[in-house]
């Protein structure tokens, strides 16, 4: 799978990742977002989809920061 990254931080629990509906996200589906430098993950939500890029909400307790690693979880049917 592709490494996908925080491109762009709005606040403390929203943010934009290098991703959209070309690598068929949809809203609402979860993402973990890595740091491994400090070894932990954060669970997030996708919230609006966009061609490039969409837009998620962190829902783990720990901080974001540019660059973070994300891993897309595989939607349940």
């Amino acid at each position: 799978m592709k490494q996908l990254s925080i491109i762009r931080l709005l606040d403390e629990e929203t943010f934009f990742i290098g991703a959209g509906s070309n690598q068929q996200l949809r809203p609402q589906q979860f993402i973990e977002v890595l740091n491994p430098k400090r070894s932990y993950k954060n669970l997030a939500r996708v919230e609006e989809v966009y061609e490039q890029y969409a837009l998620c909400k962190k829902l783990g307790k720990k901080k974001i920061f540019f660059g973070d690693t994300v891993r897309i979880r595989p939607l349940n049917n």
